[in-house]
């Protein structure tokens, strides 16, 4: 099977749980944090919420990722250098704050 790559913007669950004060990244608050992200942003300005892996660890862990989805491809370095185009205003509120990128990631599938 063709691994499948996302470009897009990373949930990132430290600067959520930062945001809402949790007291970790595993603090349901931190899930509820994210719907509510996830619920003000203009749907039409992307593709889906996607998951994709991060980096591996040094130790080899692979961890998921929720990915606000611009494209997706086969080809990782052709994402990486194809320009998004004019970012919707909502996801532009959010970047700063809690969200990561535009970074490619590899799409769990």
């Amino acid at each position: 099977m063709l691994t499948r790559y996302v470009k897009g913007y990373k949930i990132d669950r430290q600067k959520v749980a930062d945001l809402v004060e949790a007291a970790n990244r595993k603090d349901p608050l931190v899930d509820a944090g994210i719907r509510s992200v996830v619920a003000r942003l203009n749907r039409s300005a992307y593709m889906n919420i996607a998951t994709g892996y991060e980096p591996p660890t040094p130790e080899g862990a692979r961890h998921l990722a929720l990915i606000v989805a611009l494209d997706v491809g086969y080809d990782q370095e052709q994402l990486k250098e194809k320009k998004l185009g004019d970012i919707d205003e909502s996801i532009m509120a959010a970047l700063p704050h809690v969200l990561v990128g535009p970074d490619v990631w590899e799409l769990c599938e």
